[in-house]
């Protein structure tokens, strides 16, 4: 009897067990399943304002869902009427707008100036048309930050513009001459009347419709005499204006049919950089940059090339699988993967559809990143930039997307909202967005190194606050270094990491050196030390950090190779194509230094890492150079054509990325951008001005003001008596790139060219000059002299132009520039 009680009870123990195992297996899975939703991606759905300038529909501005201050500003610059009524229209496509409110703030938005609710406005068959009563608040001549804050009930979205009341008109000139150009092009006949404009050089490289400039021939710039339509009208913005310089972008698809009679559709975007004076506009600079429209034709297999057509290197990227069995590619912001074993082609990610004339769909400010290919067909990839559709429409961040083969899905596993441009996102993820075996993702965001857990969706702040010029990443981005900011009394000291092992290691300087983290030859660490009593200054400021010695570091944390020789000092090290440049120099005195040579360390180290690895392109007859991609073996038959089945999403994905205030940066940062695009940023003015220098570009400071513009100067111009008092009242304490509380920035402008600096004497600067004898201010400039005021005697005297550039340039163009910045 016991017997059979005691197995009754083992058998209810047992039907327990598995029912308690049953039951948390069917509780786990109706978890997943709640935390996962399947569904398409849902169809833009947010407003899109324009601005009317001269009866022109102008700056398309997209909405956004979260606040961005003045990261975005530098999108687009719209031009007041003189009774500063700016009329908009806002293309709501079937939202239902109950508040239209704008704020107007100064471009460091510490100011708020003006904050209006709109009473009325008109609902007209094509959208809704308003008038913004701006009020007499606002100063001439200063651009300051617009913030348009609709509310439809659902959500408040806000579109921004910088504005500008002015009395130079010039900006409806340059937009009507932007448009006109773009249309002239298409035609060989119409275009002749653009011949006047170009700069035509026989070295230019005319292979390539993918990029045109104003350098190129005139066959080039009308398509090799293609037929080419465009498609519905241009959008069309003011990037720019600042005095007599204008910056104009056309965006627009054409129809280009080859000598075949296929026509194929282009993506095109324009770039204008003009100067105004009273004879004529000139042409100072011209882009055109086409991307064929993969999507758009049956795709085109060439023996083992699969055709991507007319594009450009930047537009263009792929990664294999390690075992060759699958290719990932992206193309003008599509991402595709070839399956070479059963030829077919799988449209993974795109936020136009095909044959998609939604503006919202089609805008640009996003990127794709291919960050892994797996055996099993599992693709991993991140969306960066403007989430034009979808569950996080209408912000700027990141998203990681994950297809996964065996679900045939897109799933996306973490979206993480930023606070910058989508060009200043895309500068640093190039630096570093790399995805290791333990599923591990590394990103640059906010200066701030991030580390995220694909398996927990965790996010963790690797590095805060990064110095630029103290920090590098590999060229395979599987090590990063960065220079610690120390207190007072510690030693000095870089942390090294491998991302691929999350291995971290420590470099400390001696008591009294400094250490500097010098960039990767490949995956080996250069840094060099110094002593800090050797610290070269010049003029008040410091002008170089010499080191004693140069080390190359491996992967295994071992010393590979030293540079070091008595009584020699380093500086400029510059590292390029596996060899180290730098600059030998003797001291002569406590703090000071003389050039005595260059020289190379050439490494074995192989860093040869082709960004178009996959990628190749030929020169055809008509079309000239077209792209594609390179596959294993040929193919014979039409490839299959598809997209995933579902798209994925999980509740609670989002993560809040590293923030880091400017002011916690601790310096200037200076901003370079040419025919309206981010060209990086720089701590050294100089190297900001070099960036720009060559396209005719701008330097701006992280609020977008303006700091130096190659193009806005007058032939002749003398600093006036209230920029030099400004300037006066900070000089003696200047040691760096400062900002004052009464709004004068004053910038360490040291290497600079002197044509360079006069730029702040036409602003009403003078320019202070250092020189054998002491500083010298020059205040003014005509075509052929500087004007040289004596700093201690008051006396002015003229100098030849020529003559001055080459006496600065022989004591190192020592320069210091003023200018209020407000």
């Amino acid at each position: 009897m016991k017997k059979e009680i005691i197995r009754k009870t083992i058998v209810l123990l047992l039907v327990f067990i598995a029912a308690l195992i049953f039951y948390f297996i069917s509780a786990q899975n109706t978890m997943e399943k709640e935390e996962t939703i399947y569904a398409s991606m849902t169809e833009p759905h947010l407003p899109v304002v324009y601005a009317a300038m001269d009866g022109r529909k102008v700056n398309p501005m997209h909405g956004y869902v979260q606040d961005l201050g003045n990261a975005v500003a530098r999108s687009s610059i719209t031009l007041l009427p003189e009774n500063r009524e700016l009329e908009i229209i806002i293309e709501n496509y079937g939202n239902t707008v109950t508040e239209i409110q704008y704020e107007i703030r100064n471009l460091s938005m510490d100011r708020l100036v003006e904050n209006t609710r709109l009473e009325s406005w008109e609902q007209r068959e094509d959208g809704i048309y308003a008038a913004l009563p701006i009020q007499n608040l606002i100063t001439k001549e200063e651009p300051y930050l617009l913030t348009l804050i609709l509310d439809t009930g659902e959500s408040k979205i806000n579109y921004y513009t910088r504005i500008l009341w002015s009395d130079y008109t010039y900006g409806a000139d340059f937009i009507q001459l932007a448009e006109e150009f773009s249309r002239k092009s298409l035609n060989n006949q119409t275009a002749r009347d653009l011949v006047s404009y170009l700069e035509t050089d026989p070295s230019e490289d005319n292979s390539s419709l993918g990029m045109t400039t104003i350098r190129t021939s005139f066959d080039h710039l009308t398509w090799y005499g293609l037929k080419a339509e465009m498609v519905g009208d241009p959008s069309v913005t003011l990037k720019e204006l600042d005095g007599t310089m204008g910056q104009v972008q056309v965006c627009y698809q054409i129809h280009l049919t080859d000598s075949a009679n296929q026509v194929r559709t282009l993506d095109v975007k324009d770039y204008y950089t003009m100067r105004w004076n009273e004879q004529r506009i000139y042409m100072m600079n011209y882009s055109r940059q086409a991307d064929e429209v993969f999507s758009e034709i049956q795709p085109e297999i060439s023996g083992k090339r699969l055709m991507l057509g007319i594009t450009n290197d930047q537009m263009v990227s792929s990664l294999k699988s390690p075992d060759h069995t699958y290719i990932a590619f992206e193309t003008n912001r599509e991402l595709w993967r070839y399956d070479q074993e059963e030829g077919e082609l799988l449209r993974i990610f795109s936020f136009a559809g095909v044959g998609d004339e939604d503006i919202r769909s089609s805008y640009d400010s996003h990127d794709i990143k291919i960050l892994s290919v797996r055996d099993n067909g599992d693709v991993y990839f991140l969306v960066y930039g403007y989430m034009n559709r979808g569950t996080a429409e209408g912000q700027m961040g990141v998203t990681l997307y994950h297809y996964i083969q065996n679900r045939d899905t897109v799933q996306e596993n973490i979206f993480i909202p930023v606070e910058e441009s989508f060009e200043s996102l895309q500068w640093e993820l190039n630096q570093l967005a790399y995805l290791n075996e333990n599923e591990m993702l590394y990103l640059l965001l906010n200066q701030s190194i991030c580390g995220i857990d694909l398996s927990s969706n965790e996010l963790v702040v690797v590095a805060r606050g990064l110095t630029l010029g103290e920090y590098a990443v590999s060229s395979n981005q599987q090590r990063i270094a960065w220079k610690e900011e120390t207190n007072p009394g510690q030693n000095d000291r870089i942390h090294v990491m491998d991302l691929n092992t999350a291995q971290k290691d420590e470099i400390q300087a001696d008591q009294g050196d400094y250490i500097q983290v010098l960039g990767f030859v490949g995956s080996d660490l250069i840094y060099g030390l110094g002593h800090q009593t050797d610290q070269w200054i010049s003029n008040g400021r410091v002008r170089e950090l010499p080191m004693y010695a140069l080390y190359i570091i491996g992967t295994d944390m071992e010393v590979e190779s030293q540079y070091q020789e008595e009584g020699i000092y380093i500086s400029d090290v510059n590292v390029q194509d596996g060899r180290i440049h730098l600059n030998r120099m003797v001291k002569v005195s406590d703090q000071s230094y003389v050039f005595q040579n260059e020289d190379t360390i050439v490494c074995n180290e192989d860093i040869s890492i082709d960004p178009l690895e996959g990628i190749g392109w030929y020169v055809s007859q008509d079309m000239g150079k077209r792209y594609f991609v390179q596959l294993d073996q040929t193919v014979d038959q039409p490839l299959q054509t598809r997209e995933p089945s579902s798209y994925s999403y999980r509740d609670n994905v989002m993560a809040a990325a590293a923030t880091v205030s400017r002011e916690d940066r601790g310096n200037v940062i200076f901003c370079a951008y040419a025919q309206g695009r981010f060209l990086g940023s720089f701590t050294e003015f100089k190297e900001a001005v070099d960036a720009a220098y060559d396209d005719m570009g701008l330097v701006t400071d992280e609020n977008q003001h303006i700091l130096w513009d190659r193009i806005n100067r007058r032939n002749a111009a003398s600093s006036r008596n209230e920029g030099g008092s400004a300037m006066e009242r900070h000089l003696s304490g200047f040691s760096e790139n400062t900002l004052y509380e009464d709004g004068l920035m004053l910038i360490d402008a040291r290497g600079c060219d002197l044509n360079q600096v006069l730029y702040f004497i036409d602003k009403g600067y003078p320019v202070i000059a250092y020189t054998e004898n002491g500083a010298v201010r020059i205040t003014g400039y005509d075509t052929y002299n500087i004007t040289i005021t004596d700093s201690s005697s008051g006396e002015s005297y003229k100098m030849g132009l020529g003559d001055a550039t080459t006496y600065f340039q022989s004591l190192g163009n020592d320069f210091i520039c003023g200018k209020m910045i407000r």
